[in-house]
């Protein structure tokens, strides 16, 4: 991935033009998500968006652990909103494996 930076070109037709990075705006999203503008003024005329991933392999570590032990990994994908991580996977799994949740548990 290509290091941050802001350059300046000018176009032949004298109009000055800015390419600029922007994001990401908090640190748990490194790797998620960049866009790269090109700016005329304050007009965006240009878009290229970086889209990378979040890779931590927690699908491999998934592999050695069992159900119950896996929701405290799955908490660590988002340090923002940790506990939708939890709640996707034990809510997946509650409905491959037919699980009756009590009304209170919900």
């Amino acid at each position: 991935m290509p290091t941050p930076s802001a350059r300046v070109e000018v176009d032949y037709a004298g109009s000055e033009r800015l390419t600029m990075n922007m994001g990401p705006q908090h640190p748990s999203a490194h790797g998620v998500f960049r866009a790269v503008l090109t700016l005329e003024g304050e007009t965006v005329i240009g878009l290229d968006a970086v889209i990378g991933y979040l890779h931590r392999c927690h699908e491999k570590l998934a592999e050695t652990l069992t159900y119950a032990q896996y929701p405290s990994i799955a908490s660590k994908t988002d340090y923002v909103a940790a506990m939708t991580s939890e709640f996707a996977y034990v809510r997946a799994a509650e409905t491959i494996g037919k699980i009756d949740v009590p009304k209170r548990a919900q």
